[in-house]
């Protein structure tokens, strides 16, 4: 199995050969600084190359502050990696006005390739990153000041749109439909099990979200309102000083910093998905926001940087800490026009953290990733806080035309924004203002390199690296480390890097034996590029086709029968979703037949040969 410094190498060997440059120090260099610093100089130091490089050509010349861990030659370009960087700046450091893309892609692919790697963080880091977490909460303060006046009117406008939103909490609540998301619960329960509720949370009942009438599903039970005694055992109705926090999980990001988790309680997840679907439906369809915020398509996102790295006239900007640093305040305010809606919307709120080390804290954020409302909430919050810099840096007063206005050159998909370019500083520094922070190191309006949504692009060109996102595999059971080193393998192929891919090939092989070619859409597990394996086959008389024996990736299921009044609900809950099938998990026109008896087994997934069919 090759090591990630001999990828790493054969890797600069790739890029060298493609650009007909000589790199033989560069591996030297490779080798020497991982032998004295162990893999943390590819997944930590070569990134952070890569962002001082990023700067550079963004700002247009090398700075004395970049680079400070490798030596340099007088003209300030470092010595590591000088055949590509001599392409892209001249000899007083300065960019080229011809600067070659495929040299810049070529950095970029070296440095960062090992950057995502999923192994865990330090312990050390994984403390930093608890203490971070907590001091980023304490640190919310309550915004004011005219700025956030001109937020409060911009988010009246907005929202002044969306009373249908509001009709549908305050009037009737028969279109909502909860359901449970496929993640992870602060009770570790899964499956089937999360329809047998054990708690429910008062606030949920406070704002007419009744277990009887939403999560009845533990069989039936005495109802004091509708006089119904039944069989059963009723969850527990807890009140909000008895309420279960969030429980805090760090999983692997990169080897600099893990990311935060905020595992919720099944009831609150339940409730927010519900809330989610609804609001998420009326953004995207909103006359203000539709087009604008985006949850499902990155694409818009993604082509605008792409075409912005060419024309400069938009910039993309990247949020540092996003959901922990949206604060209660300005969800608050943001609702103040729905009551109704924020009502429920706080009540699906968790107010409470448990930290890994068993501290609990209560929270001034609104929620953290893991939380169903995270993501559309914190899209609004800035997709609003950017029109209110707009309208206020202009002197325009708020009103719909103004909103609208201002509001048709911005673009959000959670925390990656797409703003005007020569407005961009001034929309930094009034994000900060209203509390929020931005990696100023990972927004770009300057130069001609822009990222957002996963493209990066310079001049008009994808410069977006093969990141290796997992070790290779030592044995048959690591299933997924055989899929994200097999899709590494073929990226890298497809982007010329033969003897890189080649090697993981082999590496894969050593272990899975080798595998055939087969097509992108088929089930079995192969190459989409050349092999020699053919695998046996037979044709199918049932199906009048020919299949082939292959491997194929299975998840695991296990016992979890659900039958009574828990199997009913979560029946009419499919049922209740069929108009929003393309959005929903429980898609009825995919159910699984056998999904009151069996569940998939979390995080898990095998390999078994099947007869499969090549179309």
């Amino acid at each position: 199995m090759k090591s990630l410094v001999e990828l790493l190498e054969l890797l600069v060997l790739d890029c060298a050969r493609k650009l007909g440059a000589r790199c033989h120090r560069d591996v030297e260099t490779l080798r020497w600084r991982v032998e004295h610093e162990g893999d943390s100089f590819i997944t930590i130091t070569l990134p952070a190359f890569c962002r001082d490089f990023e700067r550079s050509i963004d700002r247009g010349w090398i700075g004395p502050g970049d680079f400070l861990s490798f030596g340099k030659k007088e003209s300030g370009i470092p010595a590591f990696l000088q055949a590509f960087l001599s392409n892209v700046f001249d000899g007083s450091g300065r960019l080229l006005d011809d600067a070659s893309v495929d040299c810049i892609r070529s950095v970029r692919q070296i440095c960062l390739f090992g950057k995502k790697v999923r192994r865990p963080c330090s312990e050390e880091r994984v403390a930093a990153a608890t203490e971070a977490y907590v001091e980023t909460d304490e640190s919310i303060q309550t915004p004011c000041g005219d700025l956030f006046q001109t937020f409060r009117a911009v988010a009246a406008v907005l929202t002044d749109s969306m009373q249908d939103l509001e009709t549908l909490t305050s009037v009737s609540l028969d279109q909502l439909i909860p359901h449970h998301g496929p993640g992870a619960t602060r009770e570790h329960i899964s499956g089937n099990r999360k329809w047998l509720f054990r708690r429910w949370n008062q606030r949920l009942t406070d704002v007419g979200f009744k277990f009887s009438q939403f999560g009845r599903s533990n069989s039936v039970y005495w109802d004091e309102e509708l006089g119904l005694v039944t069989e059963g055992i009723a969850p527990a109705i807890v009140g909000p000083e008895d309420e279960e926090p969030v429980r805090v999980v760090f999983v692997p990001k990169t080897q600099v910093t893990p990311r935060v988790i905020a595992v919720e309680p099944v009831c609150m997840q339940y409730a927010q998905q519900g809330l989610k679907d609804k609001l998420v439906r009326f953004l995207e369809r909103n006359h203000f926001t539709g087009g604008h915020i985006n949850f499902r398509d990155q694409s818009v996102n993604q082509a605008l940087a792409l075409s912005a790295s060419s024309t400069g006239l938009l910039a993309t900007l990247d949020m540092s800490e996003a959901s922990d640093r949206v604060g209660l305040e300005h969800v608050e305010s943001m609702l103040e026009n729905l009551p109704c809606f924020r009502k429920w919307v706080l009540a699906c709120r968790s107010t409470r953290a448990e930290l890994p080390d068993g501290q609990t804290i209560v929270l001034k954020k609104f929620a953290s990733m893991g939380s169903a409302l995270c993501f559309p909430i914190e899209a609004l919050v800035f997709y609003t806080s950017i029109i209110a810099s707009r309208i206020q840096a202009a002197g325009d007063r708020v009103d719909r035309r103004s909103v609208h206005h201002y509001g048709r050159d911005v673009y959000v998909y959670g925390d990656d924004l797409i703003v005007p370019a020569d407005e961009a500083p001034v929309i930094c520094d009034d994000l900060e203002a209203l509390g929020f922070k931005v990696n100023r190191r990972k927004s770009f309006w300057n130069g001609k390199f822009r990222e957002s949504c996963g493209v990066d692009a310079y001049a008009g060109q994808q410069v977006t690296p093969v990141y290796l996102r997992a070790d290779v595999p030592t044995d048959r059971t690591d299933v997924v480390g055989l899929l994200s080193t097999m899709s590494t393998t073929e990226q890298l192929y497809s982007a010329g890097m033969w003897e890189t891919a080649a090697a993981l090939r082999e590496a894969v092989e050593e272990i899975f034996g080798s595998l055939p070619e087969v097509p992108v859409n088929s089930p079995a597990v192969g190459w989409h590029h050349h092999s020699e394996v053919v695998p046996r086959s037979r044709w199918n008389d049932d199906f009048q086709r020919l299949e082939y024996r292959c491997w194929v990736v299975e998840a695991p299921r296990e016992t979890d029968t659900l039958d009574g009044s828990a199997a009913l609900a979560k029946c009419l809950q499919i049922l209740a979703m069929r108009d929003q099938a393309a959005t929903s998990l429980l898609d009825p026109r995919h159910l699984d037949p056998e999904h009151l008896t069996t569940s998939v087994r979390p995080y898990s997934l095998k390999l078994k040969r099947r007869w499969v069919p090549f179309t």
